[in-house]
């Protein structure tokens, strides 16, 4: 067929979609790719509230795809946080695509969009408004967000751009004196992280990063979006079970 869905786990050698036609990975589906990726048409990965597909390209990438993020609804306690699982992605071109049409990015009657930055510095939390978000530039990936979607909308927000094919980095800034030493970061790829070593023995977000992490809050922090706070998931948790990162999701460190 020239427009297939997938609903599986698929792994080629490598893709080239054409021009006109359409690749959907469906919410239970995943596309590996052990060469290269080639998009001359339309990709679209679409996620439900508990199910998140993937694309994982092992070598060069090239043309957008379009990956449709589930958010929580906004509301108290409830927001998400979320990076862009896509690069080049211009954070106003978001707003704007995600707020017209049947899009359910929250906004409220006073200009300001429910895409919030964390800064550590002072511990404070600043969204963009229509004020300030022409100057916004592109989600810098790796970094999280405080997103939340219209309250009984769809809650599927479409990020535009990129596969992102190397490893990215974030500083991770200790402001204790003033402010917070923990950062919001995120899983910059459309595909899952390992996050503990029981998800890979090695190749894992915690052990990687082991000499950046402060030994006694060595684990990744998840926002439980119902008032209770964040759940710790450390190479022990829930008796040493796998942990695995979600596409765009964003975790405090």
């Amino acid at each position: 067929t020239n427009d297939p869905d997938i609903t599986t786990n698929v792994t080629l050698e490598d893709i080239t979609i054409n021009s006109g036609a359409i690749l959907d990975i469906n919410s239970t589906g995943s596309l590996i790719l052990t060469d290269d990726f080639t998009n001359n048409g339309t990709v679209n990965l679409n996620s439900a509230a508990d199910h998140f597909p993937a694309i994982k390209v092992a070598g060069d990438a090239s043309g957008n795809i379009t990956y449709y993020r589930y958010v929580n609804a906004v509301g108290t306690d409830e927001w998400d946080l979320i990076g862009s699982p896509v690069d080049g992605l211009s954070i106003s071109s978001f707003a704007s695509t995600n707020t017209s049409g049947t899009a359910t990015l929250a906004t409220n009657g006073s200009g300001q969009y429910a895409i919030g930055v964390y800064d550590n510095s002072d511990d404070s939390w600043t969204n963009y408004t229509t004020g300030s978000i022409g100057s916004a530039g592109n989600f810098d990936i790796g970094k999280g967000y405080a997103m939340a979607s219209v309250s009984g909308g769809t809650g599927l927000l479409a990020f535009t751009g990129t596969i992102a094919t190397t490893d990215q980095t974030q500083a991770i800034v200790d402001n204790s004196s003033s402010g917070r030493r923990w950062e919001l970061i995120s899983n910059p790829f459309p595909s899952f992280v390992n996050a503990n070593d029981d998800a890979d023995g090695s190749n894992n977000f915690l052990t990687v990063n082991t000499s950046k992490l402060d030994d006694t809050y060595e684990a990744v922090y998840g926002y439980d979006a119902d008032g209770t706070g964040y759940t710790t998931y450390n190479h022990t948790y829930s008796s040493n079970t796998a942990v695995y990162l979600a596409p765009g999701q964003g975790f405090m460190v």
